[in-house]
């Protein structure tokens, strides 16, 4: 009964000194939406990199970061565990917005060798469009919401050098996959003939980088090492890595700001602790006569505790889900950060994570009331009364 009791007490004891609570319940609110936003990007980035990890896919890339030829997949081919080989290029270009640019990929009908069971499929109805249309583009989830594309609208992106080569393209798969969720594929004869025709130029050989699919995770960095000494002192020198390497560069200023990030949810995580260690000590001030009358009519420490404690833990409940709300309605279906978060990077807080970040509020409330409600509840009746009086 006294379990039942006890949160009822505490929640008109709130309304007492309605305004501090509300601040502090803000506090707590201001401070999770900061903490949750935080914490989700390198949880983000780990979850994208995680996904490419079983692809058992290399990302063969020139050592000397210029274009690799398209027909090295030629003799990858042959070498002994290789299931499939595709080169891609990268083509950056911009939709309305010249600061926002889109990273789209260039594929042939290799692409399909280099997938396996693990990676989305396409439908087959629409994999026969793909080969028969070549507007027709494949778009991950993210990158179609924000820009607002709709599945078999046209939509026309341009060159950012020169406007005068545009692309117009016509998106019939939305990739659901959180991998993919950035990803922009289209069939590069597109970019091949357009470039062609505008400028008189032929890249057809040419691949911003390959991927080749491994059948055994074992065998990976045999692959990896023969890939490159094979093409050693040629005139395009290979550097191979792993794809979950690969999207982790794509990403690196997360790596290198990782550290930072959970030094300011530290640093968050401290000053509310502060700040609600101060209104719990001014609201145990204020409930020192409380607490000598509850104690007087045969209240026990634990008792009076227990108040005090569920007081806190309401507080910091109610400000963090406020807080925690806030930030699943607006990060809740991934946000892009531009280029801190990569061109295959963005931002998705989830419930999971909003839910941990109101249980480190709920327990910061109670951590801070600690100190407080101890005083409080050695205070001796007598005393206590001496006080108010």
């Amino acid at each position: 009964m006294m379990a039942f009791t006890l949160p009822i007490i505490a929640f008109r004891n709130m309304r007492r000194q309605l305004r501090r609570t509300i601040l502090t319940a803000l506090t707590f609110a201001v401070a999770v939406f900061i903490y949750t936003v935080l914490v989700a990007v390198p949880w983000s980035m780990d979850r994208i990199a995680d996904n490419a990890s079983k692809g058992l896919r290399l990302v063969v890339t020139e050592r000397n970061n210029d274009r690799l030829p398209a027909r090295y997949c030629d003799q990858i081919k042959k070498m002994p565990h290789v299931l499939g080989c595709a080169p891609e290029i990268i083509w950056g270009a911009i939709y309305r917005d010249p600061k926002r640019p889109i990273i789209t990929y260039g594929i042939t009908a290799d692409i399909s060798t280099v997938t396996n069971s693990s990676d989305y499929q396409i439908p087959p109805d629409k994999s026969k469009l793909m080969q028969a249309d070549r507007r027709s583009a494949q778009v991950g989830a993210q990158l179609m919401h924000e820009n607002g594309w709709k599945l078999g609208e046209p939509i026309t992106l341009h060159n950012p050098q020169d406007p005068r080569l545009a692309l117009t393209f016509i998106p019939i798969v939305e990739l659901p996959t959180e991998y993919l969720s950035r990803a922009f594929f289209f069939d590069r004869r597109m970019l091949d003939d357009a470039v062609k025709n505008f400028y008189g130029s032929d890249i057809q050989d040419r691949a911003s980088f390959i991927t080749v699919r491994v059948d055994r995770a074992e065998n990976m960095g045999l692959v990896a090492n023969q890939i490159d000494e094979n093409f050693h002192n040629s005139d395009a020198e290979t550097e191979t890595t792993t794809e979950t390497d690969a999207v982790a560069n794509v990403v690196t200023a997360i790596g290198s700001i990782r550290t930072i990030i959970y030094s300011l949810c530290t640093v968050v995580l401290l000053t509310v602790l502060l700040i609600a260690a101060n209104s719990m000590a001014m609201m145990v001030r204020d409930r020192i006569g409380e607490v000598a009358v509850m104690r007087a009519l045969g209240f026990t420490q634990t008792h009076v505790a227990m108040m005090l404690f569920t007081e806190a833990a309401l507080i910091g409940l109610g400000g963090s889900a406020i807080g925690a709300a806030l930030a699943l309605w607006y990060f809740g279906h991934g946000v892009t950060l531009g280029e801190i978060t990569g061109m295959l990077g963005y931002i998705e807080v989830r419930p999971a994570t909003a839910a941990a970040a109101i249980a480190s509020a709920v327990a910061v409330s109670i951590a801070s009331a600690m100190g407080p409600v101890i005083l409080a509840t050695r205070v001796v009746p007598a005393m206590a009364f001496r006080q108010v009086v």
